[in-house]
């Protein structure tokens, strides 16, 4: 069963073209597959591309955080890669560390076995469905091609797999692609009274295809109102005061969301404040990114991080998957 989780790197295959006429056949890669072993070993300075073949199916360990099958060494604010097989996309390992202010847990999901039994729909539409328990034993990759994508902050980065059932003792392997990319801190800015907070920053860097944003704030579990706003700018130079508010003076808006009473403990991150923004399928070529919170209670910002990246491929965050950390 294949889950998407928070991080969610979207491969492609790699087509070669012969002659004029005719598909590629499926063995056909524009450049030569590192065989994987049953540990696996990726040391790159860059965001960027690998092609592995695995010979052999492999499983790895289904645990969410501290996975004992994967583990990610080497500085950085948001690193991970994923391993999608270019021609299943059902074949699948996602793996991302959060930065320190969001919990700094490294996530693992992927192809889960065994199949997750079906849901029983009920025969009154009012009735809920019964979904029954699930637990799966393995992430389990068939043998195949695989498309690798690394994000690393710029910092060197250290990833070990271990994939087992896979004959091949070791192998090391590195980055064939690179990718540019960019992180930036997302300092807070101004504040307008008690229960407006603005964070935002810039990349000195123009034309990226995605952009993503990680944001975290300590809120109120029982403030009366809770709203926030996603705002992007092509600014040159310096950005005018209150960029990042709502209004998101001479930027553009992104949206804005806001809930009342009780209903707070469920948005926004819950009670954690964490919140992650994909702005793909937008204009997103911003050089600046930012928002802000508002808490009737008066909301206390933790930290974000903006991800810029100009490899339409590299989309790491979909919907949720990790529990957001509990507020201190």
């Amino acid at each position: 069963m294949h889950r998407r989780p928070a991080l969610a790197l979207l491969a492609t295959a790699a087509a070669a073209c012969f002659g004029t006429t005719g598909a590629a056949p499926s063995w056909a890669h524009l450049t030569p597959a590192e065989p994987a072993g049953a540990v696996t070993v990726l040391t790159t300075a860059t965001s960027g591309i690998a092609d592995v073949v695995l010979y052999d199916d492999a499983t790895l360990s289904p645990k969410l955080t501290h996975n004992p099958d994967i583990s990610i060494s080497g500085e950085g604010r948001v690193v991970g890669f994923t391993l999608r097989r270019t021609d299943n996309a059902d074949d699948t390992l996602y793996v991302v560390r959060l930065p320190k202010f969001a919990g700094g847990l490294t996530y693992v999901s992927g192809s889960t076995t065994p199949a997750q039994p079906a849901c029983t729909q009920p025969t009154n539409p009012l009735d809920p469905v019964v979904c029954p328990a699930y637990k799966p034993t393995a992430i389990k990759l068939h043998e195949g091609y695989y498309r690798l994508e690394v994000l690393t902050d710029g910092k060197p980065l250290k990833i070990t797999m271990h994939f087992h059932g896979v004959r091949r003792a070791s192998s090391r392997i590195g980055v064939q692609t690179k990718v540019r990319t960019a992180e930036a801190d997302l300092p807070a800015r101004e504040s307008i009274g008690s229960s407006t907070i603005t964070y935002g920053a810039e990349t000195s860097f123009a034309g990226a295809v995605r952009t993503t944003m990680l944001v975290r704030a300590k809120l109120h579990p029982d403030a009366t109102l809770l709203a926030a706003s996603v705002c992007t700018r092509h600014d040159s130079g310096a950005t005018p005061p209150y960029a990042f508010s709502p209004p998101c003076p001479g930027g553009e808006n992104r949206g804005v969301g806001w809930s009342a009473g009780n209903t707070v403990r469920r948005s926004f991150g819950a009670v954690g404040g964490l919140s992650v923004y994909d702005l793909a399928g937008q204009p997103v070529d911003a050089t600046g990114v930012g928002g802000s919170y508002v808490d009737t209670d008066g909301p206390t910002y933790v930290g974000g991080v903006g991800v810029w990246s100009w490899s339409d491929t590299l989309d790491f965050f979909g919907s949720p998957l990790m529990t957001p950390p509990s507020q201190p």
